[in-house]
């Protein structure tokens, strides 16, 4: 048994990693930048002693940093103290984690050590960071406060909970994926982002191309150098869909590699990397929302990217997962599988004509002010309102919602999506009108989780109070935990 009741410290190698935190602090330009100016000679002996001294700042600060930080397991609580020159405390509830992520980067990996990131929701990032301790600690912290925050709802506000009094559980793997379902995986994936580096390429094809010009006009009499660019074009269009393909498959295989999802009565546990091995831990109760997507791809290939969403910075992402074992998450979540849900509810066609309206005004307000520099070819700015068009009122003859136990949307455009919450996962409902809607008896409806918001809009007004009434009555019905 690891004592965690008294202050620990991580281990002594965390020295350097925090020391290149520092460093990478600085920012990689200025650092190149000083060492470049120190080679080329430009910096006389003071300024080296200068760099010296930096330096050996940064290692003395490192080691303080490592000396004051201590961190604890006293009475439910997790007590982490820090600080150079001021001491700071911080104490969490472990009942208010939301995950805890456990992380092996390379640099972890060579001296056999892991990052323990610990989530509570009370920011927009992670709580605290234990950057250096033994594996056997992190899983050992991550156990008890897992035990503990499952034990302390069941329990009375002033029991104590120990290691001993804690339940036990059996882990299980849900599922994991293959180097195949992996590859298939990245491959479905849409390259678009990546597809930006296209627009500098470009740009430059003519001036990549000009040292070249004179000697292939001399080889060649009869090309035309002036148009070879263009003949380009398509060459490198493809090349940069296989280049972005490959880079998207090689980041998929570095981070999701072995993605597991193990699960035991009260939590979730997802892990995967090749490189740097990531953790992510979250009780079953944290799950606010979940969320699937799948393009046309990926839907060809029957896989699913789900999210499961809680509080905290600590969401579960699971790509390639297929339809039985999207299942098997919503039911690990206390959801329904879409299979049995019944998104036989729409929304008012009135929407179509809000967006169209928008669009057009945007448009003509672009071809009014683009005139003054290309005339009439402004006018083509118009053409946007037909897509605009086919793509919303696509959306609402497709978009489907239904409210029983759970507040389930799906939408399908080109892609398709789908979002579920316990109706008990409420914090707050709300129902809004624009003056369109108003003029029109129209209102959209909100369901506010801690993790984001399951929103439905141009609803009858009287239909939207009574999915606000439902929603508040099943709130108030439904006694079980919501976080």
């Amino acid at each position: 048994m690891i004592e965690l009741t008294e202050p620990r410290r991580q281990s002594p190698l965390a020295i350097v990693l925090l020391g290149v935190r520092a460093v990478r602090s600085l920012g990689v330009v200025q650092i190149g930048v000083a060492l470049l100016f120190i080679v080329r000679g430009a910096a006389d002996g003071r300024v080296v002693l200068v760099g010296f001294v930096v330096v050996a700042g940064f290692a003395g600060v490192s080691v303080l940093s490592w000396w004051r930080y201590t961190f604890q397991l006293v009475d439910g609580e997790l007590v982490v103290t820090k600080g150079v020159l001021r001491t700071d405390r911080l104490t969490v509830g472990v009942g208010r984690i939301q995950s805890i992520a456990i992380e092996q980067e390379l640099l972890h990996r060579l001296t056999g050590l892991v990052k323990v990131v610990v989530d509570t929701a009370g920011s927009t990032q992670a709580e605290f960071t234990i950057d250096a301790v033994e594996r056997h600690v992190a899983e050992e912290l991550r156990r008890r406060a897992t035990e503990i925050g499952a034990a302390r709802p069941a329990m009375g506000a002033g029991d104590a909970v120990s290691p001993e009094t804690a339940p036990t559980t059996t882990e299980r793997i849900v599922f994991q994926h293959t180097a195949h379902r992996l590859a298939v995986a990245a491959l479905t994936m849409s390259p678009w982002a990546g597809l930006a580096v296209l627009v500098p390429l470009l740009a430059l094809v003519d001036q990549a191309l000009e040292p070249f010009g004179e000697e292939l006009s001399d080889a060649v009499s009869d090309v035309d150098v002036n148009g070879l660019g263009w003949w380009l074009v398509p060459m490198a269009v493809a090349g940069a869909v296989v280049f972005v393909t490959i880079l998207n498959l090689g980041r998929v295989f570095l981070r999701e590699w072995q993605l597991t999802l193990r699960s035991d009565d009260d939590t979730l546990r997802r892990t995967s990397g090749l490189l740097s091995l990531t953790s992510i831990t979250s009780s079953v109760d944290r799950v606010q929302v979940l969320t699937s997507s799948q393009n046309w791809l990926q839907r060809r290939a029957g896989l699913h990217d789900v999210q499961l969403s809680n509080a905290g910075a600590g969401n579960l992402r699971l790509i390639g997962c297929r339809g039985d074992e999207f299942a098997d998450i919503a039911a690990l979540a206390g959801l329904a599988p879409l299979s049995e849900l019944a998104l036989d509810r729409g929304v008012h066609p009135a929407q179509v004509r809000l967006r169209v309206r928008n669009t057009a005004v945007v448009a003509a307000v672009v071809a009014a002010v683009g005139s003054l520099a290309v005339g009439w070819w402004a006018l083509a700015t118009f053409a946007v309102v037909v897509p605009v068009w086919w793509a919303i009122r696509r959306h609402v003859r497709n978009y489907r919602w239904s409210l029983g136990s759970e507040f389930a949307t799906s939408s399908r455009v080109i892609s398709w999506s789908t979002r579920q919450a316990a109706l008990r996962k409420t914090n707050a409902v709300r129902v809004t009108q624009t003056i369109f809607e108003r003029r029109r008896s129209l209102a959209s409806v909100e369901m506010v989780t801690a993790a984001g918001t399951v929103t439905v809009g141009m609803l009858p007004i009287e239909e939207a109070n009574a999915v606000r009434d439902v929603i508040l009555r099943g709130v108030e019905t439904d006694h079980r935990a919501w976080m």
